[in-house]
């Protein structure tokens, strides 16, 4: 019974939304108000992707709604920023975008444990919005991406799941994490310290080895 309720919920805000879209466009017709198109549709979208939210809101096993929602929270949110802060926009505006549609992942794996992939696209995407503020340096973008990706396989390990731990992931955490620890470094000076001191250990290392056999 709750599941037929919360099918019909979507048409009745649909129904109820196109209803006062109906409205607005008569009042502007008949001059009553004057519409401003750049300024409702950001709103609108909101408005669209709020709807869905209360799907989810009504009936936590509706999970999916949680996507188209806050792809269209993001979308309407761009929509306003490029109206009224277009250099704030130019700048974070795809960010934003991707940090809301991480949003609906993390909050899918929050509401149900169960669904413990959905950490892996919430990792992604929200790495991806933080490198698109990193510093544009492309090797400091390259570093910040592969340790996103690291601690987003490391979450999946150690986050609760109802299998338990997932050792497979501490794999690509590793290497990801080498990539970007070496990548990182890359785009800095310190790159140009570390891998002397590296041979001059491996060397001397080797040398330690060759002595001692020789006193056996």
């Amino acid at each position: 019974m709750k599941h037929m309720r919360t099918r019909n919920l979507l048409p009745i805000v649909g129904g109820i939304l196109l209803i006062l879209a109906g409205g607005i466009f008569l009042l502007d017709n008949f001059g009553v108000i004057v519409l401003d198109w750049q300024m409702l549709i950001g709103p609108l979208f909101g408005l669209g992707g709020i709807a869905f939210l209360m799907v989810f809101v009504f009936d936590t096993d509706e999970w999916w709604a949680l996507i188209p929602g806050f792809v269209l929270i993001g979308i309407g949110t761009n929509i306003f920023m490029s109206r009224y802060m277009a250099t704030v926009a130019a700048r974070w505006g795809g960010s934003v975008f991707l940090g809301f549609l991480a949003l609906s992942f993390i909050v899918i794996y929050v509401s149900h444990r169960d669904h413990w992939w959905a950490i892996i696209p919430g990792g992604v995407l929200l790495t991806m919005a933080g490198t698109n503020l990193v510093s544009d340096n492309s090797l400091l973008q390259g570093g910040f991406f592969f340790l996103g990706m690291a601690l987003t396989f490391g979450l999946v390990y150690i986050l609760p799941k109802p299998a338990g731990r997932l050792t497979w992931a501490l794999y690509p955490a590793g290497i990801l994490f080498i990539i970007g620890v070496l990548v990182t470094l890359g785009a800095t000076d310190f790159i140009d310290f570390v891998w002397p001191v590296a041979l001059l250990i491996a060397g001397g290392f080797v040398i330690y080895r060759a002595l001692r056999k020789n006193k056996n």
